[in-house]
């Protein structure tokens, strides 16, 4: 019988261990510092980069508020219409400098102003809707960081252009673009999961017109259930008499 200790059983001397705990914290220090920076980059996307992304390829792209890259984006993407969610007024640079820039391109702008962290009104979507039906091709969809009320564009223009079934819609909605359902933004996650589940509920397909129907008459809002006005290209209305008084 061997009477001579197991040197595989015995205990590692304190430095040893010391030495291990210090290199396992190190390597969890190490992960979560990678994956903190992952994920601050795609939150901070929208206050280094465009945010740019692709909708439909050839037709529909997203982006953060363009400023001095507005120019190259019309170029490369052959733009023809921008809809803008942010709002603004002439008095504020990024507003001006865009309407100013899509005039002299030949690009129709579209000033659909809408709340980040409220749910959407019913004219909002009925909006977005006409918009999507109506505007020339291929198309700009931007707010202030490209990630929220762009994110319910894009999935309403999957919805009603691309017909695409509302869970797979929802998709639009990303942390690739900075999206965090926090703070109010998951409300305009709102409209498309309470249609997902009423066509659930009823055993009902997806159709563009349907959608149509159920945002007028069946979607839960404050505002009431009437046709809104369309929206035009150019600065809002109100923003066009200011022009017009400053112009004399």
């Amino acid at each position: 019988m061997n009477d001579q200790p197991d040197a595989m059983n015995e205990p590692a001397p304190p430095s040893r261990r010391r030495r291990i705990r210090r290199n396992f914290v190190r390597s969890a220090a190490g992960v979560s510092l990678v994956a903190s920076i992952a994920v601050g980059s795609f939150l901070l996307k929208p206050y280094y980069g465009s945010n740019l992304g692709i909708v439909d390829p050839g037709r529909v792209i997203r982006s953060a508020q363009p400023t001095s890259g507005l120019k190259d984006m019309i170029r490369d993407h052959k733009l023809a219409s921008i809809l803008s969610l942010r709002g603004g007024s002439l008095r504020d640079w990024y507003y001006s400098n865009e309407v100013g820039v899509a005039k002299e391109a030949g690009v129709d702008f579209y000033d659909l102003s809408m709340s980040a962290t409220k749910r959407p009104k019913r004219s909002d979507l009925l909006r977005l809707i006409d918009v999507m039906n109506r505007c020339k091709y291929p198309l700009l969809i931007h707010c202030k960081a490209g990630a929220d009320r762009t994110g319910l564009a894009s999935a309403i223009y999957r919805m009603v252009v691309l017909k695409e079934p509302p869970e797979t819609a929802v998709e639009a909605f990303t942390i690739y673009h900075s999206h965090v359902p926090l703070f109010g933004t998951q409300q305009l996650h709102e409209p498309i999961d309470e249609y997902a589940a009423w066509l659930a509920q009823n055993a009902l397909p997806h159709t563009p017109e349907r959608f149509r129907d159920w945002v007028m008459n069946t979607y839960r809002a404050d505002d009431p259930a009437v046709e809104p006005p369309p929206v035009l290209p150019g600065p809002r209305h109100a923003l066009q008499a200011e022009i017009g008084g400053h112009s004399g």
